[in-house]
């Protein structure tokens, strides 16, 4: 039987060193750079992951782009090309190790680090040699506190990022005509995350977040840009590599019936519970894709792991400042379901997870919009 994925990305290979052979022959190729995507500290090893490829033709600007501009530059996206067999030079601290960029231009390194590795942010350094012009790049793994006690696991489209991915073609013209300045929070969110990271004791150590999304990482860069305009807590962020062929980790073989979106956020989510075992976990996901079902099978088998797990109905109407708090008992033991951010606020403030003033950041964002 022919292995028509295989057959995919082996044409998307010699495609790509088709194109970048012609580049160089015409004096189009580009200068190479070095993408760092945010990694993490677990079990003693820095997970580090980077990528090497064509320097992008798109940018943003703090004004944002025109829309002829923004479409150009999220359609370039798609079309970036990957360098693969660069050896780059990977160093934290002391440490170092030489990886291979890999036929998707992809750097994967884990080193090694010291048992009184402060928790929190720390530098990674790349370079590397191409063409003999040197590449250097600088990134940001995070060691979560475990004083914090609780660690956050979020969605990204339609749980913080509005998308209407149920829209149809609203959701395209969102993604192609608007930059990261351009794209619109769902509301209340960064209000509530910054409260959620901060936590209802004033001197608990900030809370890590983990943004789990089934988008590609073509978008990468727009979603970095996206959380930190709008103020949302650095974190690292796990996405998808859409490509044809693309190779799928052994944990996510069972069920190949299932979508690649949910093995992808089902695996994600076990590597960070298994990474983190004296923490627990809030998982923040939406009703419009498959976080129902991905969560409630977490709550089933991590119960003990989860402290809630918050599901925004897509459906709802918008948010309504005026709503009167609900002081119904909450079962976390199930899916907790709610209509906006005054509500899941209102929710989290009776569990403990952030202040009343969260509450009231949350409500002023909110008003201050409608």
């Amino acid at each position: 039987m022919v292995d028509w994925l295989r057959f995919g990305a082996d044409m998307e290979d010699l495609a790509t060193q088709t194109l970048r052979t012609g580049k160089q022959v015409t004096g189009l190729l580009r200068p190479t750079v070095i993408q760092p995507y945010r990694g993490f500290v677990a079990d003693g090893v820095a997970n580090i992951r980077a990528r090497v490829m064509e320097e992008p033709v798109f940018d943003a600007t703090p004004k944002g782009l025109r829309i002829d501009a923004t479409l150009a530059a999220n359609l370039l996206r798609w079309v970036v090309l990957d360098i693969a067999g660069i050896e780059v030079t990977v160093t934290m601290g002391d440490r170092s190790v030489k990886v291979n960029s890999n036929e998707n231009g992809f750097v994967i390194a884990k080193i090694p680090v010291d048992d009184d590795l402060e928790p929190g942010w720390h530098e990674v350094f790349f370079s590397a040699e191409d063409q003999g012009e040197e590449i250097t790049a600088k990134g940001r793994v995070v060691l979560p506190d475990p004083g914090s006690e609780v660690g956050f696991i979020t969605d990204i489209d339609d749980t913080i990022l509005a998308t209407g991915m149920t829209e149809g073609l609203k959701a395209v013209q969102r993604t192609l005509l608007r930059d990261a300045y351009g794209r619109k929070p769902v509301p209340g969110t960064p209000s509530l995350y910054r409260g959620l990271a901060r936590g209802a004791e004033h001197n608990r150590p900030e809370a890590t977040f983990f943004y789990v999304s089934s988008g590609p990482w073509n978008l990468y860069d727009m979603l970095i840009q996206f959380l930190g305009v709008r103020g949302f807590p650095r974190g690292p962020i796990f996405l998808t590599d859409w490509r044809p062929g693309a190779p799928v980790p052994e944990t996510e073989l069972e069920g190949e019936e299932e979508k690649l979106s949910v093995r992808h956020k089902r695996a994600r989510i076990r590597r960070i519970l298994d990474s983190y075992p004296d923490l627990q976990f809030v998982l923040i996901g939406d009703s419009g894709e498959h976080d129902v079902q991905v969560y409630q099978e977490f709550l089933e088998s991590d119960g003990d792991r989860i402290k809630v797990a918050f599901i925004r109905d897509v459906e709802a109407d918008p948010p309504n400042v005026d709503a009167e708090d609900s002081l119904e008992p909450v079962d976390t033991s199930q899916l907790v379901t709610v209509r906006d951010s005054i509500e899941m606020a209102r929710i989290a403030r009776r569990l403990g997870l952030i202040d009343s003033l969260t509450v009231e950041e949350v409500l002023t964002e909110i008003d201050a919009r409608v």
